[in-house]
C-alpha cells in the first residue's frame, strides 16, 4: 500500500506550525492586496501577495480549528493522494487552497479579513473523495457507520447555506471562511477528474444522489432557521 506522504505532510506542517505560533501576519491571503479596492490598486504583485495565496494554510486561529481541519484530511486525504499520485496531490491540494481563498475574497464583505486555515483545500479534498468513493462509508469500529456521500453532502449545504445568508458580523460564525469552502469544493471536483492516475474511475451515481439530497435538505433546513 502506498504511504500518502505528502498528506500526511501537510497535517505535519499545519500542527507544528501551530505549535511554532507561527504569526498569521505574513502567511494570510487579504483579499483587498489581490483584488484592489477604491484605496488600492490590484492584483499587487507583491511576494506578499502570492505567498498569502498559498501559505495561508498553514494557519489556524486555535486548537478546534486545527484538530477538526486535520481529522478531515486524515479522514479524506490519503485515499485521494492515493488515486492522485503524491505529486499530483500537492499540485491539488494548493490549486484547491488558491480557488478557496480567490472565491472567498470575490464575496468577502470586508476585503481586508484576512483569511487564514487549510479548511478551502481541505474541503476540495472532500468534493474529490466522494466522486473518487461515492459508495464509501465513515466510522470507526465498532462503532456506527454513517455514509461519506451523505457526511459531505450535508456539510457542502451548510456551506451554501451560509454562504446564501451569512452570519451577523458579531456571530461566532462569522468568521468562517465559507464560501473559501465552496470554491474549494468546486475546485477539488473538477481537478480530480484531470489528475487522477490512469485507470481511476470516479462517479458512482446512486451515491452522488444522496449527498445531492443531503446537500439541498441541508441548505433549506439551515436557511429556514435562520429566517426564523
Amino acid at each position: 500500500m502506498r504511504v500518502a506522504f505528502v498528506n500526511r505532510g501537510i497535517i505535519m506542517a499545519c500542527t507544528l506550525a501551530f505549535v511554532l505560533g507561527l504569526p498569521p501576519e505574513p502567511f494570510a491571503f487579504v483579499p483587498a492586496y489581490f483584488y484592489g479596492t477604491v484605496e488600492l490598486a490590484g492584483p499587487l504583485p507583491t511576494w506578499a501577495v502570492w505567498r498569502g495565496l498559498f501559505g495561508h494554510v498553514l494557519i489556524h486561529g486555535d486548537v478546534v480549528h486545527l484538530v477538526s481541519n486535520m481529522l478531515a484530511l486524515w479522514a479524506f486525504g490519503d485515499a485521494v493522494e492515493t488515486a492522485l499520485g503524491s505529486w499530483r496531490y500537492l499540485l491539488f491540494f494548493l490549486l484547491c487552497a488558491v480557488a478557496g481563498a480567490l472565491v472567498e475574497g470575490a464575496l468577502a464583505a470586508d476585503t481586508m479579513a484576512p483569511l487564514v486555515g487549510a479548511s478551502g483545500a481541505i474541503c476540495g479534498v472532500m468534493g474529490a473523495y466522494l466522486l473518487l468513493h461515492p459508495q464509501a462509508v465513515l466510522g470507526l469500529s465498532p462503532g456506527p457507520r454513517v455514509p461519506a456521500s451523505l457526511v459531505v453532502g450535508g456539510f457542502l449545504g451548510v456551506n451554501v447555506a451560509m454562504t446564501l445568508m451569512p452570519p451577523a458580523p458579531d456571530s461566532g460564525l462569522a468568521d468562517v471562511a465559507w464560501a473559501a469552502h465552496l470554491g474549494g469544493f468546486a475546485a477539488g471536483m473538477a481537478l480530480v477528474t484531470l489528475l487522477r492516475r490512469p485507470g481511476v474511475e470516479v462517479w458512482g451515481t446512486a451515491r452522488l444522489a444522496t449527498a445531492a439530497k443531503a446537500a439541498v435538505y441541508l441548505t433549506i433546513v439551515v436557511v429556514l432557521l435562520r429566517t426564523l
